[in-house]
């Protein structure tokens, strides 16, 4: 699962009690107009389109819809959010004025069943769990990437994204969260860094036990010159206050899987396995 998290700073998130349709930005009751304008909206913000929903809202609609603007980037980590007419959606997400900050997290789980139905089947029971403990902070969400990772979930402001969850995983997942850790054992990456970075940070947590979410913070990565597959990531904030050069090498997998539960033929998606973590100095000025 590391490094494949959907590189993104920032996300909209559009309320829509659904029913979803196929694609990743599903078809909805917005309609395909209000669909496009909410996704130039996302775009000339540099954001990704995600609808959410309440866990159990599908049927459920009282007319109110609820936006989030969220920004990942490391040091800048912020939610923003208003509430609007259902028929204001467009233009709400276009006002650079009336969003408010909210505090706190928000916990975004992937239950997009018109995309992969395995989302829907392994999602809504972690959904329904996580809302049992934080049920202000809790939504379903649309397609995140990553199907074959089900049950998926994002958390913001933050942007770590965990694969592989169940609801046995709510509690711990909530208290980390809360606490300002990640969970490495469920870990695909901080959407905010590049995914050869992600890959790099678990690999160097799991290997170290850090949990510390505003540990080891990626400040170069590159290519070896004698190895194209092979890449060196240098993280700063290690324990201790160190540096830390995480080389990882990007490989074919090793084994075969369908990427999607609709899928028809198994494929090798790639991997980033780990060759070394090394303690280092770097040079200053």
């Amino acid at each position: 699962m590391l490094g494949t998290a959907s590189p993104t700073r920032a996300w909209l998130l559009v309320e829509e009690p659904g029913p979803w349709g196929a694609g990743g930005v599903p078809e909805s009751r917005l309609g395909p107009e209000v669909t496009e304008s909410l996704r130039r909206t996302a775009s000339g913000l540099s954001a990704r389109l995600l609808l959410v929903r309440r866990p159990g809202q599908a049927r459920g609609d009282d007319g109110r819809r609820t936006l989030f603007l969220v920004t990942c980037a490391r040091g800048r980590e912020r939610v923003l959010v208003r509430t609007c007419a259902a028929a204001d959606v467009a233009a709400a997400a276009a006002d650079e004025d009336g969003w408010s900050e909210r505090p706190g997290n928000l916990f975004l789980v992937c239950t997009h069943g018109r995309k992969d139905w395995c989302c829907a089947l392994r999602g809504r029971p972690v959904a329904q769990a996580l809302a049992a403990l934080a049920p202000e902070d809790v939504w379903e969400c649309s397609h995140l990437g990553g199907d074959r990772f089900a049950a998926s979930v994002l958390t913001l402001p933050t942007g770590w994204t965990y694969g592989r969850v169940d609801a046995d995983d709510a509690a711990d997942l909530v208290a980390a969260t809360a606490a300002g850790r990640v969970l490495p054992a469920l870990a695909r990456g901080r959407c905010s860094e590049a995914m050869v970075a992600q890959a790099a940070d678990v690999h160097a947590r799991l290997a170290l036990g850090v949990d510390d979410v505003t540990a080891l913070r990626p400040m170069a990565a590159r290519r070896d010159g004698r190895d194209e597959a092979l890449w060196h990531v240098d993280l700063a904030d290690a324990p201790g206050g160190g540096t830390l050069r995480v080389s990882v090498r990007r490989t074919a997998g090793s084994e075969a899987a369908l990427l999607t539960c609709g899928a028809a033929q198994e494929q090798r998606p790639p991997a980033w396995d780990l060759v070394d973590v090394v303690a280092r100095e770097l040079p200053t000025g």
